[in-house]
């Protein structure tokens, strides 16, 4: 019997152990910037949350999407996830052109607006 029960702890312990070591790749897309000056700031986390809600969240490839404020740096940091870096063009390239998107494009100062991407193996 307690053979039996150490297969099947080792089966279960060392199944879940596979499943982890077999995640996809995905990856980090991280912008900062600050917004314009003339900019409520509430006006400025609603917006963000419609980007949330209404535009990033149903791109193809999305997987999250995060958003936070620094006072010390006065700057804003956007934290998304996608399954594929052509996920992520693809969402920046209509981003850019998406009229709905707009009232939040010109909260930014733009100058200001830097983006990186990280891949994550």
């Amino acid at each position: 019997m307690k053979k039996i029960i150490l297969i099947l702890f080792c089966i279960t312990f060392f199944g879940c152990q596979q499943k982890e070591n077999k995640k996809k790749p995905y990856v980090i897309e991280i912008t900062t910037f600050k917004y314009k000056t003339s900019v409520i700031a509430n006006d400025f986390w609603k917006e963000d949350k419609n980007i949330q809600s209404k535009y990033t969240s149903k791109q193809p490839g999305y997987i999250s999407r995060e958003s936070g404020y620094s006072k010390e740096n006065n700057e804003v940091l956007v934290m998304v996830k996608w399954q594929t870096n052509a996920d992520a063009n693809a969402s920046m390239k209509k981003f850019m052109a998406d009229k709905s998107v707009m009232d939040y494009v010109q909260m930014i100062d733009a100058p200001t607006m830097k983006m990186n991407r990280y891949n994550v193996e």
